[in-house]
Protein backbone atom coordinates (compact mmCIF):
# COMPACT_ATOMS: atom_id res chain seq x y z
CA UNK A 1 0.00 0.00 0.00
CA UNK A 2 1.69 3.56 -1.16
CA UNK A 3 2.38 5.47 2.01
CA UNK A 4 -0.61 8.62 2.62
CA UNK A 5 0.89 11.99 0.85
CA UNK A 6 1.30 14.42 3.78
CA UNK A 7 0.07 18.07 3.23
CA UNK A 8 2.47 20.49 2.34
CA UNK A 9 1.08 22.93 4.67
CA UNK A 10 -2.01 23.88 7.37
CA UNK A 11 -4.45 26.47 7.86
CA UNK A 12 -3.57 27.92 11.14
CA UNK A 13 -6.05 30.69 10.56
CA UNK A 14 -9.19 31.77 8.23
CA UNK A 15 -11.03 35.11 9.51
CA UNK A 16 -11.37 38.53 9.94
CA UNK A 17 -7.62 40.75 9.69
CA UNK A 18 -7.28 42.35 13.09
CA UNK A 19 -5.64 45.23 10.58
CA UNK A 20 -9.09 45.60 9.04
CA UNK A 21 -11.75 42.94 9.30
CA UNK A 22 -11.65 41.90 5.77
CA UNK A 23 -10.77 38.22 4.87
CA UNK A 24 -7.47 37.02 5.64
CA UNK A 25 -6.20 33.45 5.74
CA UNK A 26 -3.19 32.35 7.46
CA UNK A 27 -0.84 29.23 6.05
CA UNK A 28 2.07 27.54 7.74
CA UNK A 29 3.83 25.32 4.95
CA UNK A 30 6.88 22.89 5.93
CA UNK A 31 9.37 23.38 4.14
CA UNK A 32 11.02 25.77 2.43
CA UNK A 33 14.14 26.18 -0.09
CA UNK A 34 15.28 29.65 1.13
CA UNK A 35 18.66 30.17 0.64
CA UNK A 36 19.25 32.62 3.96
CA UNK A 37 16.67 31.08 6.37
CA UNK A 38 17.39 27.38 5.47
CA UNK A 39 14.63 25.02 5.42
CA UNK A 40 12.45 26.79 7.69
CA UNK A 41 8.59 25.95 7.89
CA UNK A 42 7.10 29.50 6.53
CA UNK A 43 3.96 31.23 7.45
CA UNK A 44 1.84 33.41 4.42
CA UNK A 45 -0.89 35.74 5.48
CA UNK A 46 -3.06 36.60 2.37
CA UNK A 47 -6.36 37.40 1.57
CA UNK A 48 -8.71 34.46 1.45
CA UNK A 49 -10.86 35.98 -1.50
CA UNK A 50 -8.34 37.37 -3.61
CA UNK A 51 -5.07 36.44 -5.72
CA UNK A 52 -2.25 38.48 -3.89
CA UNK A 53 -1.77 39.94 -7.22
CA UNK A 54 -4.81 41.32 -7.75
CA UNK A 55 -4.89 42.87 -3.98
CA UNK A 56 -1.59 44.45 -4.31
CA UNK A 57 -2.52 45.66 -7.26
CA UNK A 58 -6.29 47.48 -6.14
CA UNK A 59 -4.65 48.39 -2.88
CA UNK A 60 -6.32 45.81 -1.03
CA UNK A 61 -3.54 44.17 0.55
CA UNK A 62 -3.55 46.10 3.19
CA UNK A 63 -6.04 43.79 5.22
CA UNK A 64 -1.91 41.52 5.42
CA UNK A 65 0.15 44.04 5.24
CA UNK A 66 -1.21 47.05 6.96
CA UNK A 67 0.84 50.37 6.23
CA UNK A 68 3.64 48.79 5.23
CA UNK A 69 5.37 51.23 3.17
CA UNK A 70 6.99 48.85 0.82
CA UNK A 71 3.79 47.52 -0.45
CA UNK A 72 3.50 48.49 -4.36
CA UNK A 73 0.57 49.75 -4.41
CA UNK A 74 1.53 52.50 -1.89
CA UNK A 75 4.59 53.19 -4.61
CA UNK A 76 7.17 50.34 -2.45
CA UNK A 77 9.03 48.31 -3.27
CA UNK A 78 8.85 45.06 -1.90
CA UNK A 79 11.12 42.68 -1.92
CA UNK A 80 8.63 39.70 -2.49
CA UNK A 81 7.78 38.89 -5.67
CA UNK A 82 3.45 37.96 -5.12
CA UNK A 83 2.94 36.59 -8.34
CA UNK A 84 5.26 33.20 -7.82
CA UNK A 85 5.28 31.71 -4.46
CA UNK A 86 2.55 33.67 -2.51
CA UNK A 87 0.42 32.85 -5.80
CA UNK A 88 1.24 29.87 -5.61
CA UNK A 89 0.65 29.16 -1.96
CA UNK A 90 -3.06 31.07 -3.04
CA UNK A 91 -3.68 28.82 -5.62
CA UNK A 92 -2.76 25.34 -3.47
CA UNK A 93 -5.48 26.88 -0.91
CA UNK A 94 -8.61 27.34 -3.49
CA UNK A 95 -7.62 24.00 -4.69
CA UNK A 96 -8.38 23.25 -0.98
CA UNK A 97 -5.22 21.15 -0.59
CA UNK A 98 -4.54 22.51 2.68
CA UNK A 99 -6.48 21.34 5.89
CA UNK A 100 -7.48 23.19 8.78
CA UNK A 101 -4.52 22.37 11.49
CA UNK A 102 -5.62 20.21 14.11
CA UNK A 103 -2.85 19.38 16.06
CA UNK A 104 -0.35 22.23 16.13
CA UNK A 105 2.16 19.25 17.71
CA UNK A 106 2.95 18.94 13.99
CA UNK A 107 5.33 22.00 14.39
CA UNK A 108 7.09 20.76 17.26
CA UNK A 109 10.64 21.50 16.96
CA UNK A 110 10.16 23.53 13.63
CA UNK A 111 11.94 27.14 13.01
CA UNK A 112 9.23 29.20 11.36
CA UNK A 113 9.27 32.38 9.74
CA UNK A 114 6.40 34.40 10.55
CA UNK A 115 5.32 36.26 7.63
CA UNK A 116 7.12 35.00 4.57
CA UNK A 117 4.42 37.42 3.06
CA UNK A 118 2.18 39.46 5.07
CA UNK A 119 2.31 40.86 8.66
CA UNK A 120 1.99 38.90 11.36
CA UNK A 121 0.25 41.49 13.59
CA UNK A 122 -2.84 40.81 11.07
CA UNK A 123 -3.41 37.44 13.09
CA UNK A 124 -4.89 36.88 16.55
CA UNK A 125 -1.60 37.10 18.54
CA UNK A 126 -3.08 33.70 19.97
CA UNK A 127 -2.44 31.72 16.91
CA UNK A 128 1.41 33.37 17.10
CA UNK A 129 1.58 32.62 20.47
CA UNK A 130 0.16 28.87 19.71
CA UNK A 131 2.53 28.72 16.99
CA UNK A 132 5.78 29.59 19.06
CA UNK A 133 5.18 27.46 22.31
CA UNK A 134 5.73 24.80 19.62
CA UNK A 135 8.41 26.02 17.22
CA UNK A 136 12.00 25.56 18.00
CA UNK A 137 12.54 29.08 17.35
CA UNK A 138 10.88 31.65 15.32
CA UNK A 139 11.32 34.80 13.10
CA UNK A 140 9.26 37.65 12.94
CA UNK A 141 8.91 41.65 11.85
CA UNK A 142 6.15 43.61 11.97
CA UNK A 143 5.94 47.10 10.54
CA UNK A 144 2.34 47.83 12.57
CA UNK A 145 4.50 48.04 15.97
CA UNK A 146 3.46 52.02 16.03
CA UNK A 147 0.02 51.26 16.27
CA UNK A 148 0.90 48.62 18.68
CA UNK A 149 3.01 49.77 21.26
CA UNK A 150 1.34 48.82 24.06
CA UNK A 151 1.08 44.76 22.54
CA UNK A 152 3.55 43.27 25.37
CA UNK A 153 2.47 39.62 23.34
CA UNK A 154 3.76 41.19 19.86
CA UNK A 155 6.74 42.41 21.56
CA UNK A 156 7.89 38.89 22.73
CA UNK A 157 6.90 37.53 19.60
CA UNK A 158 8.09 39.83 16.56
CA UNK A 159 10.58 42.69 16.01
CA UNK A 160 10.19 46.23 14.91
CA UNK A 161 10.33 46.79 10.93
CA UNK A 162 12.47 50.04 11.09
CA UNK A 163 13.70 51.91 8.50
CA UNK A 164 16.27 54.35 9.81
CA UNK A 165 17.90 55.63 12.98
CA UNK A 166 14.88 57.78 14.54
CA UNK A 167 12.72 55.13 13.97
CA UNK A 168 14.77 52.42 15.67
CA UNK A 169 14.60 54.81 19.00
CA UNK A 170 11.35 55.11 18.74
CA UNK A 171 10.62 51.24 18.79
CA UNK A 172 13.50 51.23 21.44
CA UNK A 173 11.16 53.38 23.58
CA UNK A 174 8.14 51.52 23.02
CA UNK A 175 9.79 48.38 24.54
CA UNK A 176 10.62 46.78 21.29
CA UNK A 177 13.61 45.15 19.47
CA UNK A 178 13.87 46.15 16.00
CA UNK A 179 15.25 45.13 12.68
CA UNK A 180 16.66 47.94 10.81
CA UNK A 181 17.54 48.08 6.91
CA UNK A 182 19.86 50.57 5.60
CA UNK A 183 22.62 51.19 2.81
CA UNK A 184 24.68 52.15 5.01
CA UNK A 185 26.61 49.09 7.63
CA UNK A 186 28.69 51.27 9.24
CA UNK A 187 26.50 53.54 10.77
CA UNK A 188 25.50 51.49 13.75
CA UNK A 189 23.88 51.97 17.37
CA UNK A 190 25.48 50.52 20.30
CA UNK A 191 22.44 48.33 20.86
CA UNK A 192 22.59 46.93 17.43
CA UNK A 193 24.37 44.06 15.51
CA UNK A 194 25.08 43.45 11.97
CA UNK A 195 22.58 40.50 10.63
CA UNK A 196 25.04 37.28 10.80
CA UNK A 197 24.15 35.84 7.82
CA UNK A 198 25.67 39.20 6.93
CA UNK A 199 28.63 38.47 8.46
CA UNK A 200 29.21 34.59 8.55
CA UNK A 201 26.88 33.26 6.67
CA UNK A 202 24.66 31.92 9.04
CA UNK A 203 21.24 30.69 8.50
CA UNK A 204 17.99 31.97 9.99
CA UNK A 205 17.17 28.55 11.14
CA UNK A 206 20.21 28.42 13.40
CA UNK A 207 20.21 32.44 14.46
CA UNK A 208 16.84 33.14 16.33
CA UNK A 209 17.91 36.55 17.19
CA UNK A 210 14.66 38.14 15.08
CA UNK A 211 12.57 36.68 17.55
CA UNK A 212 10.94 39.57 19.09
CA UNK A 213 11.80 39.86 22.75
CA UNK A 214 11.91 36.54 23.31
CA UNK A 215 15.84 36.61 23.57
CA UNK A 216 17.76 39.91 25.13
CA UNK A 217 19.90 40.14 22.09
CA UNK A 218 20.86 43.39 20.54
CA UNK A 219 19.10 44.05 17.99
CA UNK A 220 19.72 43.86 14.00
CA UNK A 221 20.88 45.37 11.24
CA UNK A 222 21.07 44.25 8.10
CA UNK A 223 21.86 45.95 4.45
CA UNK A 224 19.14 46.91 1.84
CA UNK A 225 18.33 43.82 -0.24
CA UNK A 226 15.78 42.53 -2.61
CA UNK A 227 13.85 46.12 -4.83
CA UNK A 228 13.71 47.95 -1.70
CA UNK A 229 17.62 49.01 -2.78
CA UNK A 230 15.90 50.21 -5.42
CA UNK A 231 13.15 52.54 -3.28
CA UNK A 232 13.94 56.11 -3.82
CA UNK A 233 11.66 57.12 -0.76
CA UNK A 234 13.25 54.38 1.31
CA UNK A 235 17.27 55.76 -0.11
CA UNK A 236 16.29 59.35 1.04
CA UNK A 237 14.39 59.04 4.12
CA UNK A 238 17.44 56.51 5.83
CA UNK A 239 20.13 58.87 4.64
CA UNK A 240 18.55 62.43 5.36
CA UNK A 241 17.51 61.39 8.86
CA UNK A 242 21.37 59.97 9.26
CA UNK A 243 22.64 63.33 8.92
Amino acid sequence: MAKEQQPTGYIVYEGESQLNGEPIVGIVTMKSGNEKTGNMAQLWILRSDIHPSEASKEGLDDAVCGECPFRKSLGGACYVTIFQAPAAVYRTYNKGNYPIVKDYSIFAGKSIRFGAYGDPAALPMSVLVTLKSFAKNNTSYTHQWKDNKDNETLKQVSMASVDNLAEAEEAKEAGYRWFRVTKDLSVLRDDEIVCPNTTNETLCIDCNLCSGNSTKAKSIVIEVHGGIGNDKKFIEKDLVLKN
